[in-house]
């Protein structure tokens, strides 16, 4: 969601995560609602044990809301909201599922590092030697059409 944010001081709160970084764009007596990158946060107020300034994003002052950091207590439930753009058709509103692996994924990745190893490459990402690349598409009316292919770098 955001990026990584190390501790400040000596003091360490047990049974709460590292703060979340992010700003402050509702609070009232029952809950506060923070911005971050992906959406929005919505804790219950019971379920807020601190929240500070957070001088890092305030000095780049790129989002509306007051940047905070914000520490939870261990166990605490959260809303979780995204915005999403809405078009109109004829058709209910509904989500798409997440991306599922196109078919063959895993069949091929397993031949991609047999076939490295009898050659004596390594198939780890980011080292040369061999890598399977693959490509799909998905069509509104549901067929699936791919591609893939196994490369030396």
């Amino acid at each position: 969601m955001t990026g990584a944010l190390h501790r400040t001081g000596s003091t360490t709160l047990v049974g709460t995560s590292p703060p979340l970084p992010g700003y402050l764009v509702a609070a009232t007596a029952r809950s506060i609602s923070v911005r971050v990158d992906d959406g929005t946060w919505t804790f219950h107020r019971a379920d807020v044990l601190d929240i500070t300034r957070w001088d890092a994003a305030a000095a780049q002052g790129s989002c509306e809301g007051r940047p905070v950091l914000v520490r939870v207590r261990s166990g605490a439930t959260a809303d979780f909201t995204r915005r999403r753009r809405v078009e109109v058709t004829d058709r209910p509103l509904t989500l798409s599922p997440d991306q599922s692996p196109a078919r063959g994924d895993d069949e091929l990745r397993e031949l991609t590092e047999i076939w490295a190893r009898g050659l004596d490459l390594t198939s780890q990402p980011g080292v040369g030697g061999a890598t399977m690349t693959c490509c799909q598409t998905r069509s509104h009316r549901g067929s699936d059409d791919g591609i893939a292919c196994d490369s030396l770098d």
